[in-house]
């Protein structure tokens, strides 16, 4: 028996040989005899067939990497969109997760070139400011291969376009920061990104051109009437052109409501100069009245002697003097109170009056900007300068009285100063 299968395992491995080398290309086919079967003996038991069972040899896990498909940047024909909601971030890339170049207000517009997944991209706003080291520029040419662009003048700023040998940079200067660096337009390929879903269409590319044309228009107005308001506010009181400042910023203001931006601008330069404005009438009133007081005195010291109803005249005069004192300060309160009557003001003035008392004193010293004419001591202990424009004090010279009065500047002087409203 163990002949038997000695002779069959021969015969099977020379059998296999010769199919395998028969497969490979090049290589001679060897033959080998066919061994005959020998004959078994009569009656020999066959041994069933043992099935032999391998084990698989465990297979090393396969590591399944995950690949995420780049969404290609698509251009589009240019188109302006327009700003659906506030503070809407523009990006340097389109991804949530990217840096913000700005904030977009509401109805902000901005030219749409091209599209990546759920992102507009964006043309680069006027007002963009891009860095490049002046190493790799010389008399305005780029000299280097895909030189970088930069947000700021700053190795650690992000990258927003490339330059190439011979391309020419525009608008160049030193950066103020660093001097390292070039101040240039950015390219025309620069970009960003803002969420489709903020953006609705507002037109053709034509439709931004003519928008930034009169904001363009607008800011220059605003820089003009600036310049005027400052140009202005130099000559006397007398020979400003109040109207003509007005009118420049007035334009700014009701031509060019659709950029809220410069309508605040306008509306905060012109308020600035009605208050230079009301300030430098009030020293131009301020200085008539030092005027004519001072010629008053000068009349009443040539006069020795004067009637009764002379007497009368002065004191009626030295009440007016302090008109123009008066009238500056109430157009001074009507400007916030909306314009209100005089007798508003003088009633809003009794609320804050107290009341003084002494004996009224005439105050002949000859200076400048003294806070009233008459002077109120109590127990020879001045109180307080006073003047009226409602009350004839010259008729209490000498009494002891008590007054309402509203205070008022002292222009630095040793005591208080006050108007008086009524005599009690």
């Amino acid at each position: 028996m163990s002949k038997f299968f000695t002779c069959f395992f021969v015969s099977f491995c020379a059998y296999s040989l010769t199919t395998v080398h028969a497969d490979a290309p090049g290589e001679p086919m060897l033959e080998f005899p066919m061994l005959e079967a020998l004959p078994l003996p009569a009656n020999t038991p066959l041994e069933p067939a043992v099935e032999v069972t391998l084990a698989p040899e465990a297979t090393p896990p396969v590591e399944v990497k995950k690949v995420v498909a780049k969404v290609p940047e698509i251009k589009v024909d240019p188109f302006t969109g327009k700003i659906k909601g506030k503070r809407v971030r523009l990006r340097l890339r389109p991804d949530v997760d990217s840096r913000i170049i700005k904030e977009l207000p509401k109805n902000e517009l901005v030219t749409i070139i091209g599209e990546k997944g759920d992102f507009w991209a964006v043309q680069a706003p006027s007002t963009t400011e891009a860095y490049v080291f002046r190493s790799f520029v010389l008399d305005n040419v780029v000299e280097g291969t895909h030189v970088n662009v930069r947000l700021e003048p700053s190795m650690d700023a992000p990258v927003i376009a490339h330059l190439n040998s011979g391309d020419l940079v525009e608008n160049p200067s030193i950066s103020p920061v660093n001097s390292k660096w070039l101040k240039i337009t950015p390219p025309a390929d620069t970009r960003f990104y803002v969420a489709k879903e903020y953006v609705e269409y507002a037109g053709g590319p034509e439709v931004k051109v003519k928008m930034d044309k009169r904001h363009q228009t607008a800011e220059q107005l605003l820089d003009a009437s600036s310049f005027l308001s400052k140009a202005e506010l130099k000559h006397s009181f007398e020979e400003v052109d109040f109207d003509r400042v007005a009118k420049g910023y007035h334009s700014v203001i009701e031509d060019f409501s659709e950029f809220p931006d410069l309508v605040d601008q306008a509306k905060e330069a012109l308020a600035s100069f009605q208050e230079e404005y009301l300030q430098k009438r009030i020293d131009h009133i301020e200085e008539q009245a030092n005027a004519q007081y001072t010629l008053a005195s000068n009349t009443s010291k040539k006069k020795s002697t004067s009637s009764s109803e002379g007497e009368q005249r002065s004191m009626t005069d030295k009440m007016k003097l302090w008109e123009p004192v008066e009238e500056a300060l109430y157009l001074s309160w009507s400007s916030i109170n909306d314009n209100k009557l005089r007798r508003d003001y003088y009633d809003e003035q009794k609320l804050v009056a107290v009341e003084i008392a002494g004996i009224v004193e005439p105050y002949t010293a000859p200076v400048k900007n003294k806070p009233g004419d008459f002077i109120l001591r109590e127990q020879d202990i001045p109180v307080g300068y006073v003047y009226s424009t409602q009350v004839n004090l010259q008729d209490l010279v000498g009494k002891h009285v008590r007054l309402v009065a509203a205070p008022r500047a002292n222009n630095n002087f040793a005591f208080p100063a006050y108007f008086v409203l009524s005599v009690e």
